[in-house]
């Protein structure tokens, strides 16, 4: 359930991560001057991300930050899109004590991600269409590299986040036969939790007990406007319900008045389909605060090496230069690019640097991380274009065909 955080760590000195044989942290280059900021430093294993912001002019403390996703670091920093459970949780709080000297009780939440993962009942694609509003906020579709496609109403302390999981990690090469809905709650601040709830750590958030959000994540659900296409296909109301101007435009008797009639007509159709959202959000909630054995097929485990697609997998697709598994970038993807190379970056960093030592010249060995993909994306590049036309002078079109087909 637990998904990103953006945390302070207390009770340990940067020192000891930065000792750590496990981060390797870097720190950012002035191209300008050339001059290195040794303010801010920064390191990444299994998708989650060290920072060491020292003291400046505005900053009279040192602070440690640890940003990303505990769900993802779980699965080696590959994906989200299986279960989560509190079982699986301690595992990962553990592994961070274990490994970094980081408790539960010294981590500060400054933002939180809660939401599950379920298999729903119709198209997610489609559901994600016939989401118009959350209470009087349109929702709207966002895109980006990490996250892929989805839809969010977004507040000033939170967002509510509504994704198809199935797609986007399909889109990266792993191979998954079931729809899958991630419905999430995003705290941007933690005000209204630590307010309602006294939760300031992880170990406050373990105390207070993750069921505690199945009301609240039902909660988001019921305030959704959802224009069900199947139970208003034969009502004059379809055009009007399914446009976000409507109920924009729309005033506060009129809202009541139409929400009320949606639900009526909604809860008449035999296969209310919010309704059956919200029996699976109840369902999976329930599942996933009791502790469940590790069968599920999706699990790659704190243990084991990361590897989104079996080797010998049909859906395993290998980068025409380096030979590297590539499944993780776009389908028609051939060679590895900017995704693949944030990939191996943030989880195998020895991947990371040999292909830095193949494809990465001098000139750009003390820059940023960002800067290097850049310069090893093109190397790549050009290396593929200079096996191309060497092919195409060792063997000129035509040659040895037993007619001239440049003739035809």
């Amino acid at each position: 359930m637990v998904d990103y955080i953006s945390s302070e760590i207390k009770g340990i000195t940067p020192g000891v991560l930065e000792q750590n044989p496990l981060l390797e942290f870097q720190c950012r280059l002035n191209k300008k001057t050339g001059e290195i900021d040794d303010f801010f430093s920064n390191a990444y294993y299994k998708g989650l991300e060290f920072q060491i912001l020292r003291p400046t002019t505005k900053r009279t403390k040192t602070k440690i930050l640890l940003k990303g996703s505990l769900h993802k670091y779980w699965n080696n920093g590959a994906h989200n899109f299986n279960d989560f459970d509190l079982n699986s949780l301690n595992e990962v709080l553990q592994d961070l004590k274990n490994n970094f000297g980081i408790k539960p009780e010294n981590t500060v939440l400054r933002a939180l991600e809660i939401g599950v993962n379920i298999t729903p009942p119709t198209k997610t694609k489609g559901l994600l269409n016939q989401c118009v509003m959350h209470k009087r906020e349109r929702f709207k579709w966002v895109a980006t590299k990490d996250e892929g496609n989805y839809i969010q109403a977004q507040y000033q302390r939170h967002i509510l986040k509504i994704y198809d999981k199935r797609t986007h990690y399909k889109n990266k090469g792993f191979k998954i036969d079931k729809e899958i809905l991630r419905i999430e709650i995003k705290y941007l601040k933690m005000h209204e939790l630590n307010k309602e709830a006294g939760i300031e750590t992880l170990a406050d958030l373990l105390i207070y007990g993750l069921q505690n959000f199945k009301s609240k994540l039902l909660k988001y659900w019921e305030k959704v406007i959802f224009c069900d296409t199947q139970s208003l296909k034969k009502s004059k109301y379809l055009h009007q319900y399914s446009s976000p101007v409507f109920w924009e435009t729309a005033s506060n008797d009129q809202i009541k008045h139409h929400k009320k009639n949606l639900n009526t007509i909604t809860r008449n159709n035999p296969n209310n389909i919010k309704q059956q959202i919200a029996n699976l959000i109840c369902a999976k909630v329930d599942l996933m605060i009791n502790y469940t054995p590790k069968i599920n097929p999706l699990y790659i485990g704190l243990k084991t090496g990361v590897q989104p697609i079996e080797k010998n997998s049909k859906y395993r697709r290998s980068c025409k230069v380096t030979g590297l598994n590539i499944s993780m970038q776009k389908e028609n993807s051939i060679l590895l690019s900017h995704t693949g190379l944030k990939y191996y970056y943030k989880t195998d960093r020895k991947v990371f640097k040999e292909v830095c030592r193949k494809f990465l010249t001098s000139n750009w060995v003390d820059a940023d991380y960002k800067t290097q993909i850049e310069e090893i994306a093109h190397n790549i590049r050009n290396t593929r274009c200079n096996q191309n036309r060497k092919q195409d002078r060792l063997y000129p079109p035509g040659a040895g065909l037993l007619f001239d087909i440049t003739k035809f």
